[in-house]
């Protein structure tokens, strides 16, 4: 075993031991600073000295440990600069992810607000609030930030969940490689190909986490193929169960990606073992519960299904018709190539050719291209969005465009068509691409949730195009594809290094505000008048928006001592019974609306027969109407 598969074991191994402190603690509310300190310096002190009972010798490690550095140093060095940079890629990224807080709005909303929420509960218990998505969606990655957060002191490591993601996806995707069969430079070419996917870059610098996914699924694949190879022993088991576990506690793409792989192992297991697969998937799938168990059991508790809320992003019916339009709708999200390749002032951008092309396909299909049973409740309307630099809408054209090239020589090169394992890898990435399409309506956001099969592919288009093209050509490829990336590194829409913008320029607390920038004054003034009735018991109202962890920087700046809760809250989360020290009784009220001005909202508000009267109100602009926020003190 070297570093890279150490590395990979490692990780899911700790990801396992963090899922089981977090939730262990919870049950008992006693997620603090001191027993997740006691607990983790116990972890360590028990692996030190686990480390000297089995090896004792002190140069043990060094000498057993090959230094991945001297392996690069001899490297021709062409593969030197291609190295050189992915390197530099991911250190500016690194950068980014710490200098620049959390900001992105689902994080705003819900990623990082759930984390505080834990924190000052000291449990994962679902409470009352506005913004159910706090309660039901996976929270692994959330689980992560909240130790790091709590052991800090603040949410300056927050981001490097994603960005650590990224680290070892590469190393993972390299693993990959060369499990198909990839040499030196394949290897390096599907890491270049990885490291500049535009989505992926600009997430790996946030706190969303669909690049934690990824990272479970690159282990998940990795994990099968090495099973493939050696067999299903209890070490390769035990990790394919708990890749699986910490993907589905991450995201929910991951049951979807996985299932092809899932079938893939299925049908090895029953060829191989025979009627002794039963072990194997026994274990597999119990680890994988065992995981994700008490999160399943808290959204039954509350939403008699342990998946949670439904959203209504899922096709309203299942057909061959509907399942092409969605696959061309969901491939269209990265067919901006002239932009891509920064040809727009020489040709026409290819979005209105590809807007034009997907409706002559649904003419075709006879369905209409804006039917409501295939586009999310979120959008009216389908179109071909541009070339973004923000990470919700950012395609991957240049890495699509690879990947299809990728595809045409496997059907051309019979020596890559006889490879057995790397046409079902293929085919296992792809099928669930296609699974995706076939439940998922469209949105121009869905090219987000498209990361981890960009990812997966990577070890494909490495190996496939070292494989069938001359070196010289894949040394260019693999130029322009870090040359290319520079827009997504230097100038995210959310987090900019370079212009007026940038991180290094803008003061920390309003980068919160980046995404909702009308919030900023308002929420800000809300804050210091509350604060000047030295209130830090604060009840919140949101109507309308759900952008709160902002408003908690604002207080925890001047206060370190702050409790906030939701109350009068009318969803499903209403019949969650907290105790006393969670719901106590607010000495002030926050009420937030982004459909009513000051002189609309109402002058008193009761909580449990305690009244509150209107204290102050300030008005603000949101899109085209106006808001208010509001403060009211208990008589």
């Amino acid at each position: 075993m070297n570093w890279r598969d150490s590395l990979l074991s490692a990780l899911v191994t700790w990801g396992v031991i963090l899922t089981a402190i977090t939730e262990l603690l919870s049950l008992l509310k006693l997620l603090t600073f001191g027993w997740l300190l006691v607990l983790w310096l116990a972890i360590d002190i028990g692996l030190i000295a686990t480390y000297w009972r089995f090896y004792g010798q002190k140069n043990y490690l060094i000498s057993h440990f090959k230094n991945p550095f001297k392996k690069i140093v001899k490297l021709p060095f062409f593969l030197q600069l291609l190295v050189g940079g992915v390197t530099l890629i991911v250190a500016v990224v690194g950068l980014i992810a710490i200098v620049a807080p959390p900001n992105h709005s689902d994080s705003m909303e819900y990623h990082m607000s759930r984390v505080v929420h834990w924190m000052q509960n000291h449990s994962l218990a679902h409470y009352p609030t506005t913004t159910l998505e706090q309660l039901y969606q996976n929270p692994w990655s959330e689980f992560a930030i909240t130790h790091f957060q709590i052991l800090s002191g603040g949410d300056r490591f927050a981001n490097l969940i994603q960005w650590g993601s990224m680290v070892a996806s590469l190393i993972g995707v390299s693993l990959i490689a060369k499990q198909l069969g990839a040499k030196l430079r394949g290897q390096i070419l599907s890491v270049v190909f990885c490291a500049t996917i535009p989505m992926g870059i600009l997430q790996s610098s946030s706190t969303n986490n669909d690049y934690v996914v990824s990272l479970w699924l690159v282990c998940f694949a990795y994990f099968t193929l090495l099973t493939l190879r050696e067999g299903a022993n209890l070490a390769n088991t035990c990790l394919l169960g708990a890749s699986l576990g910490l993907g589905i506690l991450t995201k929910g793409t991951a049951y979807l990606y996985a299932f092809p792989f899932c079938l893939w192992l299925a049908f090895w297991g029953i060829k191989t073992l025979r009627w002794r697969v039963w072990k194997p998937v026994l274990i597999v799938l119990a680890i994988m519960m065992a995981i994700n168990l008490n999160h399943y059991m808290r959204n039954f508790s509350l939403f008699a299904s342990p998946l949670g809320l439904s959203t209504g992003e899922t096709n309203k019916e299942f057909t061959l018709v509907i399942w092409i339009s969605s696959l061309s709708k969901n491939l269209s999200l990265h067919a901006d190539f002239v932009r891509y390749f920064g040809l727009e002032k020489i040709i026409a951008p290819t979005t209105g050719i590809t807007n034009k092309l997907i409706q002559i396909l649904h003419q075709i299909l006879g369905l209409d291209i804006n039917d409501v049973r295939t586009m999310s409740p979120k959008v009216s309307k389908f179109y071909v969005p541009a070339l973004s630099t923000y990470e919700d809408t950012a395609g991957n054209p240049g890495h699509l465009l690879l990947t299809g090239i990728s595809f045409l020589l496997l059907i051309i090169n019979k020596q890559l068509r006889k490879d057995s394992r790397l046409v079902a890898y293929f085919i296992a990435v792809f099928a669930g691409f296609l699974l995706f399409c076939f439940l998922f309506t469209w949105s121009p956001w869905r090219c987000r949730l498209h990361l981890p099969v960009f990812i997966l592919f990577s070890p494909f288009v490495g190996i496939v195009l070292s494989k069938s093209l001359n070196y010289k050509i894949t040394n260019v490829i693999a130029v322009l594809l870090i040359v290319l990336s520079y827009p997504w590194v230097l100038q995210n829409s959310t987090r900019p290094l370079l212009g007026k913008s940038s991180i290094l320029a803008t003061p920390r607390i309003d980068q919160y505000f980046i995404t909702q920038q009308q919030f900023q004054t308002p929420y800000e003034a809300a804050v210091k008048v509350t604060q000047s009735q030295s209130c830090s018991n604060i009840g919140l109202m949101l109507e309308g928006t759900s952008f709160e962890y902002p408003l908690w920087r604002l207080f925890q700046q001047h206060q370190q001592e702050i409790r906030i809760q939701h109350i009068n809250v009318t969803n499903e989360s209403a019949q969650v019974r907290t105790s006393p020290s969670i719901n106590s009784e607010p000495c002030a009220i926050l009420s937030i609306a982004t459909n009513k001005t000051g002189d609309e909202q109402e002058k008193e508000l009761a909580k449990d027969e305690i009244i509150y009267t209107k204290y102050w109100s300030k008005d603000f602009s949101k899109g085209s109407g106006q808001g208010s926020i509001q403060l009211f003190l208990k008589e």
